[in-house]
């Protein structure tokens, strides 16, 4: 699919390669193939950097590195430049950042990246294994205060004491929730409130679950820290349900009103004999939700999915549908799910497939998103032409989402050629230098997004 650029862009220097290491590569998750706030203290995404209109510092003079830049790449605004941060990391995937800067990645081990040269990019010299746990696979996160660092892999969340500046952890990891359901969507996502509670992200089992799986997954849990943790860590279980309905809900950021601000991955090969039969091209809607504490708990899935690209007789993009390939002893009615005392429904319906897997809420004033939301879109298989590999933003106005469109993606012949670009964005974060970072499991890298200086 290609989209007419606002500007267009091409980065004539050959991409640097900072070297890298790979000290364990994470096995793919099942789904995409297989909190930055406006009220908070810090940059990472799950809290914020200042009151939304407050005078933020300066950004830094240079955020575009030459020696860095990556060719063949689109960008929405000549200023913007995509530059290559890190590479050699296998399969990463949820990144954070500590609080004196560094950058903490998940890609089956915790790397700590930082760069001590200023030239842009954290080349070999300037990595280093943080630590090891069973399992890691995707998520990882620091607390707010900062004094522990987070992991999870699909059945367990670790953590592990954290000093300013540590780049190597000091003593065994301590579970701090256990029993998670294994296998499915096996991504365990991970972000915090301002109070400092722990929510948890667990996805679906597989395409569209039978009941015995709607108890455990295709939720979001809470887990205050508050209390001591027991020794063997909080039951997953006990957690506090925040929502459900949510096939598989990758990406997560909490804004400056601690509301949660996600995207989830609509179900595959979709059928509606309402609508003509076969429809998955431009259906399910992937969505962008907000968990706010008002309205239904219950997101959706897999009673109901949500309207994508206008169907024939629809309602318009966003609107809720019963799944009609469900047993008719659960099958539930057009009516029902578009009833909001049952069905929350999403706060944006996105393209279908794009599999979004990142969102943070921009708050800083480097590039010109202050307020939005930038969404990190995957890409998936189950589409044709391919859609995705891209960086979205969801721009808002008067606390509601009003578009989705990409800012960045592979050039393409007059704009962004979508599905095929070398990069697979995972994870997005605002960084303490308010430009924007996000990590690539295809290409084990992880890209910074800058811009230019007058």
């Amino acid at each position: 699919m290609r989209v007419s650029p606002l500007f267009l862009l091409v980065l004539g220097v050959a991409c640097g390669d900072g070297g890298g290491i790979n000290p364990v590569v994470a096995a793919a998750s099942s789904d995409d193939g297989g909190a930055g706030g406006a009220d908070a203290a810090k940059a990472d995404g799950g809290v914020a950097i200042a009151p939304d209109g407050a005078p933020l510092p300066p950004p830094p003079a240079v955020t575009c590195f030459p020696l860095a830049a990556v060719t063949g790449a689109w960008v929405a605004d000549p200023k913007m430049c995509l530059q290559q941060f890190a590479s050699g990391l296998g399969h990463v995937r949820q990144i954070s950042f500590a609080p004196n800067g560094d950058l903490f990645v998940n890609n089956g081990a915790i790397v700590a990246l930082w760069d001590a040269d200023g030239d842009g990019m954290a080349g070999a010299a300037e990595q280093s294994l943080f630590a090891t746990a069973p399992g890691l696979n995707h998520g990882v996160a620091f607390s707010p205060d900062g004094r522990y660092l987070y992991a999870s892999s699909p059945t367990t969340v670790y953590r592990w004491a954290y000093a300013s500046g540590q780049r190597t952890a000091k003593g065994a990891p301590e579970v701090v929730v256990a029993a998670l359901p294994p296998g499915g969507h096996n991504t365990r996502t991970l972000a915090f409130d301002s109070q400092g509670q722990l929510l948890v992200t667990v996805g679906s089992a597989s395409n569209v679950d039978l009941p015995a799986d709607w108890d455990l997954r295709g939720q979001i849990r809470r887990f205050s820290l508050a209390v001591p943790i027991p020794l063997g860590g909080f039951a997953y279980a006990n957690g506090e349900v925040i929502a459900r309905g949510m096939r598989n809900e990758v990406g997560v950021t909490v804004d400056g009103q601690d509301r949660v601000w996600s995207v989830e991955n609509g179900r595959d090969d979709l059928t509606d004999p309402n609508f003509g039969g076969d429809i998955h091209d431009d259906n399910p809607a992937e969505e962008i939700n907000l968990v706010d504490g008002t309205g239904a708990l219950f997101y959706g899935y897999p009673l109901c999915y949500s309207e994508g690209r206008a169907l024939q007789g629809g309602k318009g993009p966003g609107t809720q549908w019963a799944d009609k390939t469900l047993d008719p002893g659960i099958m539930k009615t057009d009516a029902w799910c578009q009833d909001t005392a049952n069905v929350h429904p999403p706060a944006f319906a996105m393209q279908a497939h794009w599999a979004p897997l990142g969102i943070v809420h921009y708050t800083g004033s480097l590039l010109p998103f202050r307020g939005d939301l930038l969404v990190a879109a995957h890409g998936s298989w189950d589409r044709s032409p391919a859609v995705g590999r891209v960086i979205a933003r969801a721009r808002i106005q008067n606390g509601a989402i009003v578009s989705v469109e990409p800012i960045l993606g592979e050039l393409g012949d007059g704009g962004v050629l979508e599905g095929g670009w070398d990069a697979r964005p995972v994870d997005v974060r605002q960084g303490p230098d308010q430009a924007v970072y996000f990590s690539d499991d295809f290409g084990g890298r992880v890209f910074k997004i800058g811009y230019k200086s007058p």
